[in-house]
């Protein structure tokens, strides 16, 4: 992978829906999700293709072999990029804490 193509968005949750995108993908390549912090959340990954409507990505977790589409605990996942305008991982349910997000496109 080159990282001569390199997006990334990092966002501390304060409230349910905050997200951390990342858009304007300029080719197939690889997305990491990286959840961190103490926190009481689900986080969900998304993708869109047309820019606006965002739907459920299921994403592979660093410790399993099992794709999934949200994560209640800190993980790092990954999934590839190829036809997606934009990815992000959101909250989508928040309890408390301070979960981080960061999504990191390296194109190949």
């Amino acid at each position: 992978m080159s990282v001569g193509n390199l997006l990334k968005s990092t966002t501390t949750v304060a409230a349910a829906q905050d997200a951390a995108t990342i858009s304007g993908l300029p080719s197939v390549g690889s997305v990491g999700i990286q959840v961190t912090g103490t926190f009481s959340a689900t986080i969900t990954f998304e993708a869109t293709v047309d820019g606006t409507n965002y739907v459920a990505l299921n994403c592979l977790p660093s410790n399993s072999g099992t794709a999934a589409s949200t994560a209640t605990a800190v993980g790092a996942f990954t999934v590839s990029s190829g036809g997606y305008a934009a990815i992000r991982a959101r909250c989508s349910a928040y309890t408390s804490g301070s979960p981080v997000l960061t999504v990191r496109y390296v194109g190949s």
